[in-house]
């Protein structure tokens, strides 16, 4: 190797260890994550002595295929903005009551403490993740001639 190829070489060398700058963005200038969650709890009379989906749960019938019911209508709807740590308590259908609880958020899921009571007591205690932007379907309590089916949504 002659001596301009090898000055050249480590020239190359030299420049090649500098590192580049780094830009790193302010705080302001990132994306921030919400600090709320916008829950929405809807409450579903499933039956087969109806048949068809309700058209206000036309996003949800895809869902609707994996239980046995014939038929599906939207009872009621509410919506709530939750902080982390954050609770509210929705009315159910058949006296009771659902608590739900933020636990916590970050960039794909929500963290979410659900817990259902009538007048005997606590019926249902668990913990859930819905993924952003996403449902969670919690069913299972008997209601008239069917069940109830409670989607959870977190928007963020």
């Amino acid at each position: 190797m002659t001596f301009l190829q090898r000055l050249l070489l480590g020239a190359f060398l030299g420049l090649a260890s500098l590192s580049a700058p780094v830009f790193v963005p302010s705080a302001q200038a990132a994306d921030a994550l919400p600090n709320k969650v916008q829950l929405s709890v809807l409450v579903v009379h499933a039956t087969d002595s109806e048949s068809g989906v309700d058209p206000r749960l036309a996003s949800l019938a895809s869902s609707f295929r994996y239980f046995k019911y014939k038929g599906y209508r939207l009872l009621s709807e509410q919506r709530s903005d939750l902080a982390v740590n954050g609770a509210a308590t929705y009315p159910v259908e058949g006296g009771r009551k659902l608590k739900v609880t933020l636990l916590s958020m970050d960039d794909a899921r929500a963290k979410l403490h659900v817990e259902m009571s009538n007048e005997q007591g606590k019926v249902l205690d668990t913990t859930v993740n819905i993924n952003r932007d996403g449902t969670f379907i919690i069913s299972g309590p008997r209601y008239k001639d069917g069940i109830l089916m409670l989607p959870l949504r977190a928007s963020y």
